[in-house]
């Protein structure tokens, strides 16, 4: 039951009576006294969370745009003879991988905790990019 705690009426607290119908009464002060401390309490105590929350959707919003564009930078390339080795991709693949990991590493924010959780997400992302990539390519050289 919600009620403006300036009306005179009874004040619950789940399933409890805690006030008194008077406005007057030393019971509707301590109430109306207790709703305020815990507004600002709760102000105070979800602004971080506000924050974090607002981070980790940055995060969230930054790995996603490092997977498309490592995405993208994968169906750009264009198997031609001569063909590099295979080994020689790995490594290729594998310096794209760490390029994006650093570039993205940097503009990440937050708890260092927090950092590594989406790191390692990114960086499971790109690797199995990576290697559906690589699958393309050993079945160019096979077909070659």
């Amino acid at each position: 039951m919600e009620k403006d705690v300036t009306e005179n009426t009874y004040l619950f607290n789940p399933g409890y009576f805690v006030g008194e119908r008077s406005k007057n009464g030393p019971l509707f002060h301590l109430a109306q006294r207790d709703s305020q401390s815990l507004k600002s309490v709760a102000e105070t105590y979800t602004a971080p969370l506000d924050l974090k929350m607002a981070l980790i959707q940055t995060n969230k919003d930054l790995i996603s745009k490092g997977i498309k564009e490592f995405n993208t930078l994968l169906n750009q390339q264009v198997f031609s003879d001569p063909a590099i080795s295979e080994e020689a991709m790995v490594t290729v693949v594998n310096d794209w991988v760490s390029f994006y990991i650093n570039y993205y590493k940097k503009q990440l924010s937050g708890e260092q905790q927090e950092q590594d959780k989406f790191l390692q997400e990114f960086r499971q992302e790109l690797d199995t990019l990576s290697a559906s990539f690589l699958e393309k390519y050993r079945n160019f050289l096979k077909s070659s």
